[in-house]
């Protein structure tokens, strides 16, 4: 048994280091310009390593995508279909203090300040995203993850709306998770960034921006 679990736990520090070592080729190449040769040299494995692994190209983005989000030193694998969004967020470690905030506006404090630290992580890769949408598989993975970002936030505006003060008068939770989707992005995070922005910045204006835009006052 110890060497079952001793084998398993390798074969996940090798999976992350190749999540990783695609990360940042991706970050710094673009999806085009990062080849599976270069990934497999930077995460010092062989070629076949990473195919056996995951298969396509487009599917390593779908794992770089989750990882970004979930955070590295987490993840493990896409989570199988069909899709429990509710459970998913349970992965992130500030869920259950987001879930147990007092008031809506401590809780979207939570969500703002880990949220934030997600959007620093996916923002590099945005544009590699958008050039992956050219090619028909990659595309699709990066659509799901869009579809599931909605989702998520449908997730955390149900959350708020439910405690106390909750959401802003007349602001419906179709509606609200409209807002967060618009304005709580990685791609409006990376605009502030390359205007000069700190993350400390970014994440007090986003705070501050949706307490104002889905809360109700005080």
């Amino acid at each position: 048994m110890p060497s079952t679990v001793t084998r398993a736990e390798r074969t996940l520090a090798t999976r992350r280091r190749m999540v990783q070592a695609a990360y940042d080729l991706f970050c710094r190449d673009g999806y085009l310009g990062a080849t599976i040769s270069a990934i497999a040299d930077r995460a010092g494995v062989a070629v076949p390593t990473i195919y056996y692994t995951f298969h396509t190209k487009s599917a390593l983005l779908g794992d770089v995508l989750g990882a970004a989000i979930i955070g590295f030193d987490r993840w493990r694998e896409p989570p199988p279909e069909p899709i429990v969004m509710a459970e998913v967020m349970g992965w992130h470690r500030w869920w259950s203090e987001f879930q147990a905030a007092p008031t809506s506006e401590m809780a979207l404090w939570v969500f703002v300040r880990h949220g934030a630290a997600i959007l620093q992580r996916v923002a590099p890769l945005v544009p590699a995203l958008h050039v992956a949408t050219g090619d028909p598989e990659a595309g699709q993975i990066v659509r799901t993850s869009e579809e599931r970002r909605v989702e998520s936030y449908r997730e955390v505006v149900n959350v708020l709306a439910d405690k106390p003060a909750g959401l802003r008068e007349g602001l419906t939770r179709a509606s609200a998770t409209d807002v967060l989707v618009a304005l709580f992005s990685a791609e409006a995070y990376q605009c502030l960034v390359l205007r000069g922005w700190s993350h400390r910045r970014c994440t007090a204006f986003f705070a501050e921006l949706l307490s104002t835009q889905l809360l109700a006052p005080g």
